[in-house]
Parts: C-alpha cells; sequence; structure tokens
C-alpha cells in the first residue's frame, strides 16, 4: 500500500462521510474516530488521504508493518478478597 500526502477534496470528503455539509463531516470524523480534522478558516476539513488511510488502519488495529498489535498482559491491581 503506497501513502498518498495529497489532500482529499471536498467531493472526496462527501464520497468518504457521505455527507455535504463541512459540520455534518466534522461529527462524522468525531464519531468514527474520536477526533476533530484540522479545518480553514471557512469550515472546510483539510486532510491528507495518508492520514485518513493512518486513521482507518489504527481503528482495526493494524500498525504500519500491516500485522495486529498485540495487546499487553493485563495485571489486576489488587486481588479480589
Amino acid at each position: 500500500m503506497s501513502v498518498n500526502p495529497r489532500l482529499m477534496s471536498e467531493q472526496d470528503l462527501r464520497d468518504v462521510t457521505g455527507f455535504k455539509v463541512c459540520s455534518a463531516q466534522m461529527r462524522w470524523f468525531q464519531r468514527q474516530f474520536g477526533l476533530s480534522p484540522v479545518q480553514r478558516a471557512d469550515g472546510r476539513i483539510i486532510l491528507t488521504w495518508a492520514t485518513f488511510e493512518a486513521l482507518q488502519a489504527k481503528r482495526v488495529g493494524l500498525v504500519p508493518g500491516g500485522f495486529a498489535a498485540e495487546r499487553p498482559a493485563l495485571i489486576p491491581l489488587r486481588r479480589s478478597a
């Protein structure tokens, strides 16, 4: 998979989010990824394809090498009675 540093166009953002209005696109990113992308002064989102692809990979648990990240062993803080 090659990384694409190109900015997402307004049409790209509409295609990805399913929304035309910037505020609805922002809510979509908040729901899907838990973040608010950088915005221009007029409210339009500024996001590269590389960033979007990285967000998708993180969401499904992939690391840049393409393998699932191992979860560390959980150790209880205190023992139950």
